[in-house]
């Protein structure tokens, strides 16, 4: 099971392609690992940057489990259970933005969300748990991805 990096516009539109938009896609499980710890003197450390990573499983009924591999996170708003909802993705978004840490700074980040018109620089929660729908998404330095044995 190799890893593909997402590096650039053109590798997006494969794995879009090849998993068909995250379309009757759900989320099977996340772990998030800071790299923070605090050591046997009780002395705090800050993981670095690529430290910081979540790795996230997904479920098709169309093609192959697949793993993304998020590392340098800068984001991650992900909703649990909710009445009355159904925890199946129809679409996904997938992008490149530059214009997420301000006016001075370019960083390019991937950003990664269940739901196709989502915009983060507009984005907002509505409440806490009103049980509606509520994107989850990832903002991260790097992605790569993998596909699972069914």
């Amino acid at each position: 099971m190799c890893w593909t990096e997402i590096t650039d516009e053109a590798a997006i539109k494969t794995l879009m392609s090849e998993y068909g938009g995250f379309h009757d896609t759900c989320i099977v499980s996340i772990n998030y690992n800071s790299g923070n710890y605090v050591d046997k003197n009780g002395g705090m450390g800050c993981g670095d940057s690529d430290e910081h990573t979540i790795s996230m499983i997904l479920h098709s009924q169309w093609n192959k489990p697949i793993e993304l591999f998020f590392s340098g996170v800068r984001k991650c708003v992900i909703t649990g259970f909710r009445d009355s909802f159904f925890c199946e993705i129809l679409d996904a978004a997938l992008e490149f933005r530059t214009d997420l840490l301000g006016k001075t700074r370019d960083d390019r980040l991937i950003v990664w969300a269940d739901w196709s018109g989502f915009n983060p620089l507009t984005h907002t929660e509505r409440y806490p748990l009103n049980n509606g729908h509520e994107t989850n998404y990832i903002i991260a330095e790097n992605l790569k991805y993998r596909f699972l044995e069914g």
